[in-house]
């Protein structure tokens, strides 16, 4: 007596729910993609990734809607995507925000979900609207900066230098003096409280160092510490 040979049958993905979920997504995922692309244009993220956030999202949302109803499958997407290695880093936590909503938005349309799709998306980018409002009204009252020196070595030296510049700005954090036998820098974190303060520093460096360079960087733009 012999045994029947095992079968494996695929469960079948229904193709009118399949184009109406990628219709959907591509809609979603483009509006998507135009506002992180609006908010890129005010803000040190990359433009780029508005144009790859639709393809993530309708990539999540064809693999979801293959595998949804099948536990092999699902179990072989584990497998494969175990050896996906990704090289790219993500310099701003916005940007991750943005792959995050963007695969979630696939998942959704993959399960069916398309009512939470579509009302989810407005209302997270509204969201992030209210906050880019609410922090573009708060006036920056802080006036930290990051100044830095560089004088020839024979024109001054470490102390006068750091004399003058704890006679200007305020709260002085010396992060780096970088010094050889012809030049001298130096970066600090300081605190300008008042435009006055500021210029007034730029008129005494420039006063008793015409040959030396100075530079100032807001240090908002940089990533906390």
């Amino acid at each position: 007596m012999t045994s029947a040979p095992f079968t494996f049958n695929l469960p079948e993905v229904s193709i009118d729910s399949l184009l109406w979920n990628l219709l959907i997504g591509i809609v979603l995922s483009v509006i998507l993609g135009l506002h992180f692309n609006h908010r890129a244009k005010s803000k040190v993220l990359r433009r780029d990734l508005g144009l790859v956030l639709p393809v993530i999202c309708l990539t999540t949302l064809l693999v979801i809607s293959v595998v949804k109803s099948s536990l092999a499958l699902s179990l072989g997407l584990v497998g494969a995507l175990s050896i996906v290695r990704f090289r790219t880093p993500i310099k701003e936590p916005e940007e991750l925000a943005y792959i995050f909503l963007s695969i979630a938005i696939g998942l959704a349309l993959g399960a069916d979900q398309r009512e939470v799709a579509a009302i989810a998306l407005p209302v997270i980018l509204a969201l992030i609207s209210i906050i880019d409002r609410w922090r573009s009204s708060k006036p920056n009252k802080s006036g930290n900066v990051i100044l830095s020196i560089e004088i020839s070595k024979e024109k001054a030296e470490v102390e006068e230098i750091l004399q003058m510049m704890e006679s200007g700005p305020t709260n002085l954090n010396i992060r780096r003096i970088d010094q050889d036998p012809k030049n001298l820098s130096i970066t600090a974190f300081v605190n300008f409280p008042e435009k006055e303060s500021l210029t007034s520093f730029c008129k005494e460096f420039q006063s008793k160092y015409p040959e030396g360079r100075f530079s100032i960087l807001d240090d908002i733009t940089f990533p906390n510490e």
